[in-house]
């Protein structure tokens, strides 16, 4: 089913596009500010009550927050006007990190205040992430998604990249900085939201809009997205697992910290390659074929992990798997913009981030688990077993022919 997108921008390069550039500056802003208070909360809570528990509890609030708001943002911006939503999002982010700065400047970070801002932010970081699909399918004209898309996804993985080192510098030089950095970061994303100058209520087709689970059951009624929602599932579950066993594999061949980080940050500059090769990748390959790549490519990668060698090189096999998969997002994406109905398009694409979330928790644990119990080449090989067992699959069924 296509549905007639509404775009208001006229054919011309992204870089001259106001609204496009506009909202890309707001989202580096507000992506940025989200993940400086990743590093600087725990840091603050370690620092004031030397508690790594209390620590753990702040950032499994803010975790738990973005999980369990992801289906009712996409919901809200297909159902609601947009710019009040966005504007309500930023003030809500600000808030809560002003109202952690007035406490740490105050010497009154009490844990339970704490949990509570960094609830309100992924909160709030949520309703932004619902809301990018929407807009852009306004912002951008329709020969323009799959660019936009791609530099999308270098946005997240370069703020991803650069954020959590931010925040601990800044929280090295003074315990109030990143917090301050953060509170003008999510003003930029206001800003942004003000000055749009495209449409922003929501649409009206003839979708079932004003069904709660519509988004759900139109990707259930579809093979494509069906196969899809569970392939990301698995796969970024089974990233979490791996990440953790990055340490755990650096620790255990006798790496130092130094060492085990740098392991870590070539690993996370293989996500940022593949994100910055997205728009060259998506527009000589399907979907399909990105889909198939991919899955190799993460058999390649965790059994490549499992050779004893140096940190550093351990942390390049982990950056050959992540490579293809932000080009898989991206294919993913581009058909979403491209095929399903306007009204749904928040709801569907919060349905798939909260399917693609719900199972790190139980493989991050499990890896932990099963590596304290036989080694950490048990869960290794584990996890290869079921990029072994997705890859066979896509060869089987074919689960995304439409995909380009």
């Amino acid at each position: 089913m296509t549905s007639g997108t509404c775009c208001t921008a006229p054919e011309r390069p992204l870089r001259r596009n106001r609204d496009y550039q506009v909202w890309w500056s707001g989202a580096v802003a507000s992506s940025i500010g989200s993940c400086l208070l990743t590093v600087a909360l725990p840091l603050l809570v370690l620092e004031t009550s030397g508690s790594a528990a209390r620590a753990g509890l702040v950032a499994g609030a803010a975790a738990m927050a973005k999980f369990a708001g992801s289906s009712p943002a996409g919901m809200l911006v297909d159902l609601c006007p947009r710019r009040p939503l966005l504007l309500l999002a930023s003030a809500v982010q600000l808030l809560a990190a002003a109202s952690i700065l007035l406490a740490e400047s105050s010497g009154h970070a009490r844990l339970s205040l704490l949990m509570a801002a960094a609830a309100a932010e992924g909160l709030g970081y949520s309703v932004h992430t619902a809301a990018e699909l929407p807009l852009l399918r306004r912002i951008v004209p329709g020969a323009q998604h799959r660019s936009a898309l791609s530099r999308e996804q270098a946005r997240k993985t370069a703020a991803q990249l650069v954020g959590p080192p931010l925040g601990g510098l800044l929280s090295a030089w003074s315990p109030a900085a990143p917090f301050l950095a953060a509170a003008a970061s999510f003003v930029g994303m206001t800003v942004a939201a003000l000055v749009l100058r495209v449409p922003l209520a929501p649409a009206h087709d003839r979708a079932p809009r004003n069904r709660p689970l519509a988004g759900l059951r139109y990707v259930c009624d579809s093979p494509c997205l069906r196969y899809m929602v569970v392939w990301f599932a698995l796969v970024n579950g089974a990233f979490a697992g791996l990440g953790l066993l990055l340490v755990v594999l650096c620790h255990d061949r006798g790496a130092s910290a130094a060492s085990v980080g740098t392991a870590q940050g070539v690993g996370s500059a293989g996500a940022v390659l593949g994100a910055l090769a997205c728009e060259w990748l998506t527009a000589r390959m399907t979907g399909a074929q990105l889909l198939k790549a991919a899955s190799w490519m993460l058999v390649a990668g965790a059994t490549a992990m499992a050779v004893p060698a140096d940190a550093p090189v351990t942390g390049l096999a982990y950056a050959a798997a992540l490579f293809l998969t932000p080009a898989v997002n991206v294919s993913f994406m581009n058909h979403l913009v491209g095929t399903v109905p306007e009204s749904l398009t928040g709801r569907i694409s919060m349905t798939a981030m909260t399917a693609a979330r719900s199972l790190t928790w139980l493989f991050t644990m499990g890896a932990g688990a099963m590596a304290d119990w036989r080694g950490p080449l048990a869960p290794l090989f584990a996890l290869t077993g079921l990029f072994l067992l997705l890859a066979c699959a896509n060869h089987v069924r074919e689960p995304a022919p439409a995909m380009r």
